[in-house]
């Protein structure tokens, strides 16, 4: 009896550290994800089950107890929470927007931007005045006085990335309230963050001083920007009230939600692959960042599948409150701080759960030319192209620690026409799109884990 135990336990230890070429391991990870999407399959269940996750939120904690149970069921070693604070803010049911001119009215498509202070019952109501640039508002200066500026920058339609187009225009979003405040605005439109014309407004975080006064902010959908814009070139005064039922409340104890498979040769060393759990309260963020949730969880399923275990520790990470205050990522890299863990490499996927063609790779040339090497792996998904400069709003609180920061690069050309809209749900994801981004993902990451870096 025994000899039978020595030997099981023999066969099984060896089986826990056998070996598997790259490619080999690469093979397998693609035909496993490949058969059963089971990425498409969480991501089904979180948008349906859970839907919203707004920090703070009742759907944000029920998110928490679903990534706890994905994680053991995806056969993580350990799971667990960790405590984190996180903002409250709700919209509120009222979201309304009337402009008037010449006995004419228009209503408006409107939400509230994230962040945003509420108005009276009445609302604000003040003529409105078009700009697209904080040099404008400036230069206007006291004409401003108890207006509702109008901030209508479209994105650059000449850049084939759309992210760069939305970094060209997200500051109007992000400070457009200050910058009027400064100039006497009792209320701040936004055109929405996005290529696409319709008639559904896209929210977002905005930012306030203390020291300025905080007046309501609202996106407005593209299409009732255009007509604004129109109605203003014709007319010499528009008027617009504007009412929000918006309300920010104290801080509230939630958790990022950690599931891990262990190293078996350098379990110190960490590769953290992660995405936040939490959402906009628009749609129910299949994309930003559903799809990178679950193709993290999915990592950890894919490669437990290989029945080999990883030399170094693979970490999921499910970031709390990315969306409005990065929270869960400060907090995550201040307990790797204390713990002195070393994380030799962070991925992230919140660019959406499109068809993925490579990595950003942000780090010196040696680390970088080493991730690179890995590109001809990578081709079995399509995903080869490597280049420099990359990461992600989460990990990059690890930066302090010398952690090699790399993000999943997908698709990039509809991402913005969903993103943090009503349009953000499960039927805009493909399941073999967002399956391969995973595979991606699990491919460089066992690489990583068994060569390090």
């Amino acid at each position: 009896m025994r000899t039978i135990i020595l030997c099981l336990t023999i066969i099984i230890f060896s089986s826990l550290n056998a070996q598997i070429s790259h490619s080999d391991a690469a093979v397998q990870l693609k035909n496993k994800g490949l058969k059963d999407l089971a990425a498409f399959e969480m991501l089904k269940d979180l948008t349906a089950n859970v839907g919203h996750r707004l920090s703070g939120s009742a759907g944000y904690e029920k998110a928490v107890v679903w990534g706890k149970n994905a994680l053991v069921k995806a056969g993580a070693d350990s799971v667990w929470l960790e405590p984190v604070m996180i903002p409250k803010w709700v919209r509120g049911n009222v979201e309304k927007a009337t402009a008037s001119s010449a006995g004419r009215k228009y209503e408006l498509t409107v939400c509230a931007l994230g962040g945003s202070v509420g108005t009276s019952k009445e609302g604000v109501s003040g003529e409105v005045i078009e700009v697209h640039s904080f040099d404008e508002v400036k230069a206007l200066g006291e004409k401003l006085k108890g207006k509702i500026i109008f901030y209508n920058r479209p994105f650059d339609k000449t850049k084939v990335n759309p992210g760069e187009a939305y970094g060209g225009a997200v500051n109007q979003r992000t400070s457009g309230a200050i910058e009027a405040a400064k100039a006497g605005a009792i209320g701040v439109l936004v055109r929405s963050m996005t290529n696409a014309i319709d008639d559904e407004p896209h929210t977002g975080a905005m930012r306030y001083v203390d020291s300025i006064p905080k007046i309501p902010a609202a996106a407005v959908s593209t299409i009732d920007a255009n007509i604004l814009s129109e109605v203003l070139k014709k007319e010499r005064s528009v008027m617009v009230t504007l009412q929000l039922s918006a309300k920010t409340f104290p801080d509230v104890p939630s958790y990022n939600v950690i599931g891990e498979l262990r190293g078996t040769e350098y379990p110190k060393e960490i590769i953290v692959v992660g995405g936040h759990l939490d959402s906009w309260d628009k749609g129910t963020g299949a994309h930003d960042d559903g799809s990178g949730i679950v193709q993290s969880i999915e990592v950890l399923r894919l490669i437990k599948s290989l029945n080999v275990r990883p030399k170094r520790t693979i970490r999921a990470v499910l970031y709390a409150n990315e969306e409005n205050g990065l929270k869960g990522g400060k907090a995550y890299a201040a307990r790797e701080s204390r713990l002195n863990e070393k994380h030799i490499a962070a991925i992230e996927s919140d660019a959406g759960g499109f068809l993925p063609h490579g990595f950003g790779v942000s780090t010196d040339s040696i680390k970088y030319e080493k991730i690179r090497s890995y590109a001809s792996l990578l081709e079995i998904v399509g995903a080869e192209k490597i280049h420099k400069g990359g990461g992600g709003a989460d990990i990059s609180t690890l930066q302090s620690l010398g952690t090699v920061q790399i993000g999943l690069d997908p698709d990039s050309q509809r991402y913005f026409d969903y993103h943090h809209s009503n349009n953000d749900t499960i039927d805009k994801v493909h399941p073999r799109e967002l399956e391969l981004g995973a595979i991606a993902m699990s491919i460089l990451i066992w690489g990583i884990s068994q060569d390090g870096l």
